[in-house]
């Protein structure tokens, strides 16, 4: 897999004393025969793991650490402030949802403090100010419910630092299971499919380590359902209950006190499938002469955070896109006057509909369904994930069920089915946007102040302080020229919008003749297990944002969309 870097400073920036020694260590996962390096200002300072440098000037300097190994390269920004005087700076990592901590459970609390090895290093841990311990650690163990504080103090010859760590202590942690609706905008988790039709079942959970299925069909137990992605095939027209119950596996049980034992927890989370007793061809809308080859309805818009949304220079919002309908409008006025929709970071998506189902049609090499206009050229891939749904419960809404289309990537390590993201509604203006990801991960959006200066990244129509985003990730695949300092997002094979590839990428478009354009076929849709779905049409489109990765000073790395086309109604000359 592509190596994944984690820096020992939450925040990215270092600070040392002039004329003395700064270690930088961070923890690189999947760095097994990889190289390493750290430069600034182009020039080498070291081809180790760690770096460790002498600064004899004041100075802001700004280092990159770049890991690269067979599968790809990792590149992370940091910058050093060179002091005259360098008091201790505390970093500690948490959850960006807040620590949440067993009663009676020990916890290490082992910070990274820069500084330490200064004239009268001295660290202490107080709670309700009082001094409880001494030392780089402490372990944290409390039986009393609620909220705590505890205050990591540090000092040396040059001053005092103090950080302030609040946790909440609870009797059990708060495990999830639930089925995510369709889309940010959609409450809804019901789901349709057509008779005889396999229909994939998969609950999102949280906190568990170890968990175990149990799944039941209007009250039937499955016997040899005991997967998290349940493959139900219905038989007979109509709603149906689908239920999951998912418990903790313990080798033991789990005793807390001398008279107290915690018992095996399992919770329970269920969803409606509704059967259409229907084929098809009987729900297929054809073309007429009136019907026009392009998208006519931008149906969501729901951007991952990124440098483009709310931006009203290059971006062309004009500050009132504050709902959803706004937000909407703005998506369709951009793409009408054949101008470019970014969608942020991971996990921003669009979906669009047409007049008209568009047929599978395609069938020789260079003939495609449907075609997708972005702005890639070469050294500048952004990949976009392809979903298509047809509109099996007739109501002309996509809400039915989403089919991914086979990429080059699919199945490939470092592609993660099922991802998912949450992204946090900065404390105040002009912040980085923090995630978290499923896979235990998280990180930012950068704020690029340089570039992009509206207040928030965050989308301003979504209303919550977090929202989370599903799909399926592709590995990152951008490298930065050292010499240059040049970044290089790289071509993905195939199936992807906003890709300069040499398969799909047909050059020009379908609108206006000066864009890029990549080429999809409906024969491509898949299930969620990855089998083919033989689909003779399609009603919807949605573009998501494949890759949660940063290129250094030109940011994230964002889908951007201009138009989509019916390819049987505009065939390509």
């Amino acid at each position: 897999m592509t190596p994944q870097i984690t820096l020992d400073s939450e925040d990215g920036v270092y600070t040392v004393k002039v004329g003395h020694e700064l270690t930088i260590a961070p923890t690189v996962q999947y760095a097994e025969n990889a190289l390493f390096s750290w430069t600034s200002g182009g020039k080498l300072l070291s081809t180790e793991p760690t770096l460790t440098h002498t600064w004899n000037e004041a100075a802001e300097v700004y280092v990159t650490f770049s890991v690269q190994n067979e599968n790809g390269k990792a590149e992370e920004e940091l910058k050093v402030e060179v002091l005259e005087m360098a008091p201790p700076i505390i970093s500690l990592a948490l959850p960006s949802k807040g620590l949440k901590i067993q009663q009676n459970t020990d916890y290490i609390f082992a910070p990274d403090i820069q500084n330490a090895d200064l004239e009268g290093f001295r660290c202490e841990w107080l709670r309700e100010g009082k001094v409880v311990a001494e030392g780089m650690t402490y372990t944290f163990n409390e039986a009393k419910l609620g909220t705590h504080t505890i205050v990591c103090r540090a000092s040396n010859v040059d001053g005092e630092t103090t950080k302030e760590i609040a946790l909440e202590v609870v009797d059990e942690l708060p495990y999830e299971v639930f089925f995510p609706a369709q889309s940010v905008f959609r409450t809804s988790t019901d789901r349709y499919v057509y008779i005889g039709t396999p229909i994939f079942l998969e609950p999102q959970l949280s906190y568990f380590d170890n968990p175990q299925f149990t799944w039941s069909v209007d009250g039937e137990t499955i016997p040899d359902a005991v997967e998290r992605m349940f493959r139900y095939t219905p038989t007979k027209a109509g709603e149906h209950i689908v239920r999951v119950t998912v418990s903790e596996a313990k080798q033991q049980a789990e005793q807390l006190t001398r008279n107290i034992t915690r018992a095996e927890m399992a919770l329970t989370a269920e969803v409606k499938v509704v059967c259409i007793d229907a084929d098809q061809k009987d729900h297929y809308r054809p073309a007429t002469g009136d019907s026009s080859p392009l998208w006519n309805k931008v149906w969501e818009y729901t951007p991952a955070p990124g440098q483009f949304v709310g931006e009203m220079k290059t971006g062309g919002f004009d500050g009132t896109e504050t709902t959803q309908e706004a937000a909407i409008a703005y998506a369709e006025r951009r793409m009408k006057e054949k101008i470019w929709v970014s969608l942020g970071a991971f996990g921003g998506y669009i979906v669009v509909g047409f007049d008209h189902s568009i047929p599978k049609r395609a069938a020789a090499e260079g003939e495609y369904d449907f075609t997708i206009q972005g702005n890639a050229f070469d050294g500048s891939s952004e990949p976009g994930i392809i979903w298509v749904m047809q509109d099996i419960n007739k109501n002309s809404e996509p809400d039915d069920e989403w089919y991914e289309l086979r990429g080059s990537d699919t199945g490939k390590e470092g592609t993660i089915q099922n991802y998912a993201v949450t992204y946090y509604r900065p404390a105040g203006k002009q912040m980085d946007v923090q995630w978290t990801d499923s896979e235990g991960k998280s990180g930012c959006i950068d704020y690029l102040i340089t570039y992009h200066q509206q207040d928030y990244y965050y989308p301003a129509w979504v209303k919550g302080d977090s929202f989370t985003l599903y799909g399926t990730r592709l590995a990152p695949n951008n490298v930065q020229d050292p010499t240059t300092g040049y970044w290089d997002n790289q071509t993905y094979g195939w199936g992807y919008a906003d890709n300069f590839s040499e398969t799909d990428n047909l050059g020009g478009n379908v609108v206006d003749g000066s864009g890029q354009t990549n080429g999809f076929r409906i024969s491509n849709a898949m299930y969620r297990d990855g089998t083919p779905i033989d689909l003779q049409y399609v009603d919807f489109i949605k573009v998501q944002t494949g890759v949660q990765v940063k290129s250094g000073w030109l940011g994230e790395v964002s889908t951007e969309v201009f138009s989509f086309a019916d390819e049987s109604a505009a065939p390509r000359k």
